[in-house]
């Protein structure tokens, strides 16, 4: 089982654009918002290897847009990571074949999974994301960039 969540822990002030009071998030560009918005608490689990990274303040829609990235690679057999904008840690991921073996620098654990189960984890996330921040935030919803994380 594949488990992949997030916790808001913002906000995280550092140049004053965690603060959303005044910002029209409809318009915020897609690097802001993957970089400097909705800062996160993640929890990743393969099986019983835990990959959780051991720091907060995550960028939420780094993170979707990475995996994003990283599961296409996997689709094309390729080997991939995903870094993180706030240190130098990396999680990695090797195709088996259907399978792919995840590990990470922050921790000792590492795991093998179906590339299917890590999509479908991902797919979750996506949707939790969006639902709840588009319910919280209804002119985040309207913000074009977020169209791509669906294709």
């Amino acid at each position: 089982m594949i488990k992949i969540e997030y916790r808001q822990t913002g906000p995280y002030m550092d140049q004053g654009r965690e603060n959303r009071e005044g910002v029209d998030l409809a318009g915020v560009s897609r690097a802001d918002l993957r970089w400097y918005y909705f800062l996160s608490d993640l929890t990743f689990t393969i099986g019983e290897a835990e990959l959780t990274p051991p720091w907060s303040w995550t960028p939420v829609f780094d993170f979707l847009w990475s995996m994003k990235g990283a599961l296409e690679h996997l689709e094309r057999g390729e080997r991939t990571t995903i870094g993180f904008t706030e240190n130098a840690e990396l999680i990695n991921f090797v195709p088996e074949g259907e399978k792919v073996r995840v590990s990470c620098t922050y921790a000792t654990a590492a795991a093998v999974c179906e590339r299917v189960d890590l999509t479908n984890a991902w797919l979750v996330l996506r949707e939790a994301v969006l639902a709840q921040l588009s319910g919280e935030y209804p002119r985040l919803a309207a913000n074009p960039v977020l169209a791509e994380l669906r294709l």
